[in-house]
């Protein structure tokens, strides 16, 4: 079955010529209808339309030539196929000059009638699609005139000059919405009175571009004044200054309606026509879309602007650096003033020429993707200036989403001020120490020292019993053996040394401990609870410098609840995440900026004594600092030389009337050194 290939008007009194033209023409799927007169013909084509008119020149009432002349008065692009048995050669002639497309002499081949309306629609097809493309062809090329300017300013002065040259208009202006929607303002115009100026409101409620931009339909205005559609109360905007015709159009984006625009004549030419007003509808959607897009532009660049202006500006020093960080994307003024170089420099650098963090990428401290989270810790490093020298800086990286990969953003921060009040700081801290450790010192010597002066004075200035003289020989001999003592102790704190390590199992070290201590436990009532975690992996340790932190601690605690109470000893594997460091703490001897990584053994003493005030939990690890009645103070300040000496860190918790954690951390050893 073939489809359908248009609509055929026969118009013929003799019923059989109607009848095989519509077989002929059904048969290669068209659709046809007869008639016979020119009363039918004429309502036929008012009530369809049709592809094709068959019409035959001798028609009743009327003769067809008379016919072909009424309907090209209407329809100009109807094709018309004369058939005919008694033409004339000037009949012919003129039928062709009132738009027929062809004629054919009665009788005739069903073929001959079916190839010549197939030619016929053939060319009309041809003929359409030729004027489409040139109808669209300069509003194309217009669009893309509008669509090529970004600039606003530029593209407004550039719509009033397209509305004026394509419709040979005499005024143009363009009116855009207000942001409250109350009004329109004249953004561009040409032509109109001097009275007008740009800048100009208009308000919705009393125009007729408020009313177009309100109803969304184009006016049209004569030059009596009357307006299509008809709006009465509409009169006397666009009737002066001898206007002719006017036309006004919205202008939409969307559902949004953006604006007006408008066009007048004001000389003796013709008015406007409607193909005049569809092509100013079609300037005014394209004008909407340029305008938007110019907007958008303009805010995309102002924004741009913005960020950068913050960027240049900006105190710390920023870096925009490439996914792989090999290749310097941007750089501000607070970089080249810090670097020496100029942003045109910096830019064909390798980062590793300016950062000492980048001699191996990725730095150390970003995660396996290289990336770094802004809310990590920063690394500090070093900038090597175009003058030789390095400044040091602390730099933050974060990755930016942009374009489908991760660019990553430093900010560097000059820290040379920083780190030299840091250092007087800690010199000066330093100083407060030794003076502290002097007093201290001066303290513990001299009560031994006074014990010996006063002995050896009375055996030299007193005559006394040989047992008097014994026993101030034998005092002598204990206090010179605490000097001695105190001494060692202090050679053991100032000189840490790792000889003598080896794999240790830490839970049988602490079963060795509690079974020298386990006496004492019990007459001091304390109560220990056992919480180890099985099978350990093995430590690096000096055995008995570990067992003389635990015997520290245990002692410590014992001192700490004078009525009993519990010890918890604890022992477990854990990773740096998965630590409680709320609260603690640390005193750990590797160093500043340095951490422990990965997996560690942690061991933790807890009791529930008295608790530790929070002025002293930063003394008590001080050499000779003490709160105990007995002792010398020295057991926790050898407690962090020794686990300076393992590589580990020494952290405490506190709580008065509640107790109080000492928590160790030491590296595990790694399997394959195990194995070695």
């Amino acid at each position: 079955m073939k489809s359908a290939n248009g609509r055929v008007l026969i118009a013929d009194d003799d019923p059989l010529v109607c009848e095989v033209c519509a077989r002929t023409l059904s048969s290669e799927g068209y659709t046809t209808v007869s008639v016979g007169t020119t009363e039918e013909a004429r309502t036929a084509l008012i009530a369809q339309s049709f592809d094709i008119l068959l019409l035959d020149l001798h028609i009743p009432h009327i003769n067809g030539l008379e016919l072909l002349a009424e309907i090209r008065t209407r329809d100009r692009n109807l094709p018309i196929l004369i058939i005919t048995g008694m033409a004339s050669v000037e009949q012919a002639a003129q039928a062709m000059r009132l738009g027929a497309q062809g004629l054919l002499l009665k009788p005739f081949l069903p073929a001959i009638l079916r190839d010549t309306v197939a030619d016929i629609l053939r060319q009309r097809r041809e003929t359409r699609v030729h004027d489409r493309v040139m109808a669209l062809r300069p509003v194309v090329q217009i669009s893309q005139r509008l669509l090529a300017e970004l600039d606003l300013p530029r593209l407004q002065d550039l719509i009033i000059e397209t509305v004026r040259t394509e419709l040979e208009a005499d005024r143009g202006s363009l009116m855009l919405l207000e942001e409250d929607r109350k009004a329109l303002r004249i953004v561009a115009m040409s032509g109109l009175p001097p009275n007008v100026q740009l800048g100009h409101l208009v308000p919705l409620d009393r125009s007729l571009a408020g009313w177009v931009a309100v109803h969304r339909q184009p006016l049209v205005v004569d030059s009596s004044g009357e307006v299509s559609p008809p709006a009465p109360h509409m009169r006397g905007v666009f009737a002066e200054d001898n206007i002719v015709s006017a036309i006004s159009v919205p202008l939409v984006a969307g559902e949004r309606v953006m604006g007006v625009l408008n066009a007048a004549k004001v000389s003796n030419g013709p008015a406007f026509t409607e193909d005049d007003q569809e092509l100013l509808v079609l300037l005014a959607a394209q004008a909407a879309i340029a305008i938007e897009n110019a907007r958008l532009y303009m805010a995309v660049s102002q924004s741009e602007e913005r960020y950068r202006t913050l960027l240049q500006h900006a105190t710390d020093a920023v870096l925009l650096l490439d996914a792989s960080g090999r290749i310097i994307l941007d750089a501000n003024l607070a970089l080249e003033r810090l670097s020496g170089y100029r942003r045109d420099e910096l830019l064909r650098i390798d980062p590793q020429q300016l950062l000492s963090e980048f001699e191996t990428w990725p730095p150390p401290s970003t995660n396996s993707a290289g990336i770094r989270n802004s809310d990590g810790p920063e690394i500090e490093t070093t900038i090597h200036t175009r003058w030789g020298h390095t400044t040091p800086v602390a730099i933050s990286i974060s990755a930016v989403p942009y374009n489908g990969q991760n660019l990553l953003l430093m900010m560097a921060r000059d820290i040379s001020e920083r780190q030299r009040i840091a250092k007087q700081m800690l010199q000066a801290e330093k100083l407060a120490a030794v003076g502290r450790l002097s007093a201290s010192m001066a303290h513990e010597i001299n009560n031994p020292l006074q014990a010996i002066h006063n002995a050896v004075h009375l055996m030299l200035t007193r005559p006394l019993s040989e047992e008097k003289r014994q026993r101030y020989l034998e005092m002598t001999r204990d206090e010179v053996i605490k000097l001695i003592d105190i001494v060692r102790r202090m050679l053991d704190f100032y000189r840490p040394s790792r000889e003598g390590m080896r794999l240790t199992a830490l839970n049988d070290l602490l079963e060795t401990v509690l079974t020298f201590v386990e006496g004492q436990l019990q007459s001091a009532h304390v109560e220990v609870v056992r919480d180890w975690q099985a099978q350990l992996p093995p430590i690096y340790a000096i055995s008995n410098h570990m067992k003389q932190v635990c015997f520290s601690l245990i002692f410590n605690a014992v001192e700490a609840m004078a009525d009993g109470g519990e010890l918890r000893i604890r022992t477990y594997l854990a990773d740096e995440g998965e630590l409680d460091n709320g609260g603690y703490v640390s005193v750990s001897g590797l160093g500043v900026g340095q951490q422990l990584r990965g997996s560690m053994v942690v061991l933790e003493f807890s009791d529930t004594g008295v608790g530790i005030p929070p002025e002293e939990l930063s003394k008590i690890f001080e050499p000779f600092y003490t709160t105990r009645i007995k002792g010398t103070g020295l057991g926790l300040a050898v407690s962090y030389s020794i686990i300076e000496q393992h590589h580990g860190e020494l952290a405490v918790r506190s709580v008065v009337g509640r107790g109080t954690t000492f928590r160790i951390r030491l590296p595990v050893v790694e399997r394959e050194e195990h194995a070695r």
